[in-house]
């Protein structure tokens, strides 16, 4: 273990630039021929989108905006079991706040939250109660962003245990609630499963994705149709996982080289799975996310050069034998559900969720997806606020 140090964002303009001459010089190719009216992201990325997207990065992007954005709020690294971890850390208003870890998911990064982390820590600057807010540690997954790259794949029961780690041994947070959706949720699931009080820090658990399974069947027909809908979603949306859980290098080489090609990958998931309902009911990419939000999550990945090992950490999940809970065991600690209505990997019946945790506070939402604090930010601000009130000490 080591005490933190304080981290600041700062790229060197070389790489900015190198990164800005590869999507000048890129030899755009073939996409289908889409009738009129249908839908150009059935194949994947839509090209015409993506040259727009481009032709903003290079003219109108701002990295050193980015880059103060980035740094708004104290940044530490810490070395933890060998691990070089990056984490945010802003201390909560109030006289005793409770704490908050967040974590994030792929292809996501802490950047996830920025727009969450004032009104959370410090709600009196939004007309709320100073005694409301919250300490705050969001870290960067193993091999993501601005934290160290594992010599080998680390998946996310094993990032469980170094987040209990710095959270008591590191930081002296000896109770602390876990929040997170993508590898968030399921990160989050290990902490409660495995690091729950009393033998671990994680006090109560708040997800806004189904991760961590329970290990047990479907028995009603409303759980059973949820299963059948959930094989199709993955059918549909698993290739990437696949891909990066068995053969992630071969994949390193095409999106380590392109900047254009790492923006598509992540930008097709950035479509797919968030809610692009517009207040005229038409959908669009930019309804969930704006261009500067888009660039600068993928910017993160592209300088730190983690495309490759943020994809390890599906390898790392194959590895340690999956995301199920044993046999007869479920999640003892406290739950909040998040369920947003265009999340992909939906949530089952109340009734299935409730086998594998103790669930006390579940809210349906209108409007939101799979980026939750990105994309609703005050919303998933309140609903946090609301879990955390309920399990408050």
């Amino acid at each position: 273990m080591s005490s933190p140090t304080p981290f600041t964002v700062d790229i060197p303009q070389g790489k900015i630039d190198a990164i800005l001459k590869k999507v000048r010089a890129y030899e755009w190719h073939e996409m289908p021929e889409i009738a009129a009216g249908g839908d150009r992201w059935a194949y994947g990325t839509d090209m015409e989108y993506m040259k727009e997207l481009c032709d903003y990065w290079v003219a109108k992007f701002d990295w050193r905006n980015a880059e103060k954005i980035l740094n708004r709020f104290p940044q530490f690294r810490a070395t933890v079991d060998g691990h070089d971890v990056h984490f945010i850390h802003v201390k909560g208003s109030g006289a005793n706040p409770e704490t908050l870890l967040l974590t994030h998911g792929w292809p996501g990064s802490v950047f996830e939250f920025f727009d969450v982390i004032e009104p959370l820590a410090h709600p009196e600057k939004f007309g709320g109660k100073p005694e409301d807010g919250v300490n705050l540690v969001i870290p960067s997954l193993p091999g993501y962003g601005f934290g160290g790259k594992p010599k080998t794949p680390i998946g996310p029961r094993g990032t469980a245990a170094l987040w209990d780690k710095l959270m008591r041994d590191v930081l002296g947070y000896e109770r602390y609630i876990a929040q997170g959706g993508d590898w968030g949720a399921v990160v989050s699931g290990w902490l409660a499963y495995n690091h729950g009080v009393p033998k671990g820090g994680c006090k109560a658990v708040h997800l806004n994705m189904f991760g961590l399974r329970p290990a047990a069947l479907p028995e009603t027909d409303e759980e059973k149709q949820w299963a059948q809908g959930a094989a199709m979603v993955f059918e549909l949306e698993g290739a990437y996982l696949r891909l990066q859980m068995t053969k992630p290098q071969t994949l390193s080489y095409a999106m380590m080289d392109s900047p254009v090609g790492a923006a598509a990958w992540i930008v097709e998931k950035l479509h797919s799975w968030s809610d692009r309902r517009g207040p005229d009911g038409r959908e669009h990419i930019e309804n969930a996310f704006s261009k500067d939000q888009m660039l600068t999550n993928i910017m993160i990945y592209l300088v730190t050069g983690t495309f490759n090992t943020a994809t390890w950490f599906y390898r790392g999940l194959f590895e340690e034998g999956g995301n199920n809970m044993a046999p007869g065991t479920k999640i003892e600690v406290p739950t909040g559900i998040a369920n947003f209505p265009k999340e992909f990997l939906k949530f089952p019946p109340r009734s299935m969720v409730e086998k594998g945790y103790n669930v006390v506070h579940w809210t349906d939402f209108e409007h939101g997806g799979h980026f939750a604090a990105l994309e609703t930010g005050t919303v998933f601000v309140d609903e946090v606020r609301a879990f955390v009130q309920r399990v408050r000490d």
